[in-house]
């Protein structure tokens, strides 16, 4: 088992990239990589510790593939650091996995940092290009104002 640790910069100011992490409106439009989209009526984000963080992700040309996100908040800092427990289910391989978003800004930038295990070693390489694709969905959405 390991962690996976992901770091991003997006051109836009901290509160603008943390909207983007707790408003339904804006997760819809990025969440998930490239070929995935989410339902929107899915998404429950509740912002407190022991809230729910909920949503279904759909695979564009296969809407069968679906993987949903069934999470509790368990640390909530606004505009500095998110983290949510999914699991134990089938999804998360009856694992509960822990997933960290620590938010930075400087001049005008906001660098994220993404924490996420215990994974297995063998979904490490898969689950890293998911993320990257995704920031990359956020970061072309980031761009549409910043």
């Amino acid at each position: 088992m390991t962690e996976l640790v992901l770091s991003r910069q997006f051109s836009a100011p901290r509160t603008a990239v943390w909207a983007a992490f707790v408003e339904p409106e804006i997760i819809c439009q990025w969440w998930g990589p490239h070929g995935w989209s989410i339902e929107d009526d899915s998404i429950i984000f509740e912002p407190m510790v022991g809230g729910r963080h909920e949503l279904t992700m759909v695979q564009v040309d296969n809407p069968e593939a679906r993987v949903p996100l069934k999470a509790v908040i368990t640390a909530f800092d606004e505009y500095t650091c998110l983290v949510s427990d999914d699991g134990p289910h089938e999804m998360t391989l009856d694992l509960v996995i822990s997933t960290r978003v620590d938010f930075r800004e400087f001049a005008g930038k906001t660098s994220i940092t993404l924490t996420q295990g215990p994974l297995p070693y063998e979904v490490i390489e898969s689950s890293t290009k998911a993320w990257n694709s995704a920031f990359s969905k956020l970061e072309n959405l980031l761009s549409e104002f910043f």
